[in-house]
């Protein structure tokens, strides 16, 4: 297993995650890096596979952290069991304005702030919140489990906080 925040060198699993759907695994892997800015930020490819059979693959990911971020805040394509999606964040002073939102094909996992907590949502209804670090998913649907891990592991929770405070 590599570094959790050094860039793949191979294609390895990373992370494992119990979730009330099922067995949640990350595996991450050089992407393609034929473009110099790709080679230069090390792109991954990674894919989330629940209970074995991979669901959710993302393009031109970096390694979690800085890489991560700023390839997030650019805006990520991937597939969500086959049809193309995408990963959009927001950060703004004004927190109504933060979020972070994975939609197309056959998803819409939104994640806002809510109080002190984080909320997942699909469509109009809440399928879990994040307090104190810790998921509570009502609604075990597949989405909610394979959204709240890349969540996770992408570290995107960086997006919904207050932008002062992160340099702190």
């Amino acid at each position: 297993m590599g570094s959790w925040r050094a860039p793949a060198t191979q294609e390895t699993v990373y992370a494992k995650g119990a979730t009330p759907a099922g067995e949640v695994v990350l595996t991450r892997g050089p992407g393609d890096r034929s473009r110099p800015e790709a080679a230069a930020e090390s792109w991954e490819d990674w894919t989330l596979s629940l209970e074995g059979e991979p669901r959710v693959r993302l393009r031109g990911l970096g390694a979690p952290g800085y890489l991560s971020r700023k390839l997030l805040g650019r805006g990520i394509d991937g597939t969500w069991d086959g049809r193309a999606c995408q990963v959009r964040v927001a950060s703004a002073a004004a927190r109504s304005k933060r979020s972070v939102d994975i939609a197309g094909g056959p998803v819409d996992v939104r994640f806002r702030l809510s109080g002190l907590s984080i909320q997942l949502l699909q469509g109009d209804e809440c399928h879990g919140v994040r307090s104190a670090g810790r998921w509570d998913l009502s609604t075990p649907t597949d989405g909610a489990a394979l959204g709240a891990c890349l969540f996770e592991w992408a570290e995107m929770d960086y997006f919904l906080r207050m932008p002062g405070l992160r340099l702190l």
